[in-house]
């Protein structure tokens, strides 16, 4: 996509975060008494809402620190959205099909957004660091205490930008794959408008896809980290570091999701039941079982993610635009796989009262994404080196310009 194109479509991305703040703002401010949101899914309806709550006014009770910095995080949201969207659609060429570049738009806002939702939790720390003693609730609480918890806390409004960013990966597939396909069009009106002209064709760009296997050996590449950080997490001294305090305890909010280990000795072995105060130690063996199988699941799904994706994708050049579409895509996995779980527990569930999963969905899409949102860019790592390797045109390697297209 050429660079006026992307200019405009980054543009449009960032007006639509605008749109979404100016109006979460104006019926704020029509509002007569104070403002209450629920920012925990109850339903379909609060499920979907949650990513606008981002712009609403926080609970200053529950989150006073951050009053004064909220304001700023969301126009930096929002600057991320444009400029994420600007270097993802680099990747996109004439020969992209329009439903990888609406992946690769829908990549690009869940990146900005993750970020966004790394730099909630970077201010939170700093802030609970550098506040004087006293300020919570009127109580001397240690830092190390309020580390540890803060996850329980402030749950509500933690998660606010990765909904956000689930919302405006939406908008921003339309976008970028409406202006792919518009592209496409033009180009073959062009086409058949210019039959009889003898000019020279334009330059075919070189896809990732073009070489046999090479996509799916970048993806392979891909999962990689995302099984390192599978395997760790399944080790008995990363659980040990849930029941402390302080920056350790922050694992549990990145971490606490997928785990591969061995299984127990004996079937729910008394040794092995060692328990987090939200989540069982997946040593018991159901619960071994069954987040095996989701960790298993996460892998497979990021891998066909990947392999799609990178596919259609420019062979060299866009290194930053990769890293977007890695991460946004490894973001995206993991959201799949935790829907899938709920969605799957529900269908298979005897309950006589029936199944309501959105608070479930809610509470596990939430792990998901905060999992990609902090692991992601290790994806796109081994996939640059893997590609640079695997380049066998050696001009490209040497140069690593990246293309530029009219259109």
């Amino acid at each position: 996509m050429s660079r006026p194109f992307r200019i405009v479509v980054a543009v449009l991305a960032a007006v639509g975060a605008i749109l979404v703040y100016l109006g979460v703002t104006a019926e704020v401010n029509s509002l007569s008494g104070p403002i209450t949101v629920t920012r925990t899914a109850v339903d379909f309806r609060t499920l979907v809402a949650k990513g606008v709550v981002f712009f609403a006014p926080l609970d200053l009770m529950t989150a006073p620190m951050m009053d004064a910095v909220t304001p700023l995080i969301r126009w930096l949201v929002i600057l991320l959205v444009g400029v994420s969207t600007y270097l993802a659609c680099g990747l996109v060429t004439r020969r992209t099909h329009p439903f990888v570049a609406a992946m690769v738009g829908a990549a690009a806002a869940l990146t900005a957004t993750a970020i966004g939702d790394l730099l909630w939790w970077a201010t939170l720390v700093v802030r609970v660091h550098t506040a004087p003693a006293g300020w919570y609730a009127n109580e001397a609480l240690d830092t190390s205490t309020l580390l540890a918890s803060a996850h329980l806390t402030l749950t509500g409004w933690t998660s606010d930008a990765l909904f956000l960013g689930c919302l405006l990966a939406g908008a921003n597939a339309s976008l970028v794959g409406g202006t792919s396909l518009a592209i496409l069009l033009l180009d073959r009106l062009r086409k058949d408008t210019d039959e009889g002209d003898d000019s020279a064709p334009a330059a075919r760009v070189p896809l990732i896809g073009d070489g046999r296997g090479r996509s799916a050996n970048l993806a392979l590449a891909g999962v990689l980290p995302v099984l390192v950080l599978i395997l760790v997490n399944g080790t008995q001294a990363v659980w040990d570091s849930y029941s402390g305090r302080g920056f350790l305890a922050l694992l549990s909010v990145f971490l606490s999701r997928p785990a591969l280990s061995p299984p127990p000795r004996v079937r729910d072995d008394v040794e092995y039941l060692l328990t987090h105060e939200i989540d069982p130690n997946p040593l018991s063996m159901d619960v071994w079982v069954h987040r095996s199988v989701l960790a298993l699941a996460l892998l497979v799904v990021l891998w066909l993610l990947l392999w799609a994706l990178l596919a259609g994708l420019p062979n060299s050049g866009h290194r930053l635009g990769l890293v977007v579409v890695c991460w946004g895509a490894t973001i995206a996995a993991s959201a799949l796989t935790a829907a899938s779980d709920v969605l799957v527990d529900c269908a298979i569930s005897d309950s006589p009262t029936g199944c309501a999963p959105w608070q479930s969905l809610g509470l596990q899409l939430t792990s998901a994404l905060r999992f990609g949102a902090a692991w992601g860019w290790l994806v796109a790592l081994p996939v640059l080196l893997a590609r640079r390797l695997l380049d066998t045109d050696t001009s490209t390697d040497t140069q690593e310009t990246p293309v530029h297209e009219s259109t």
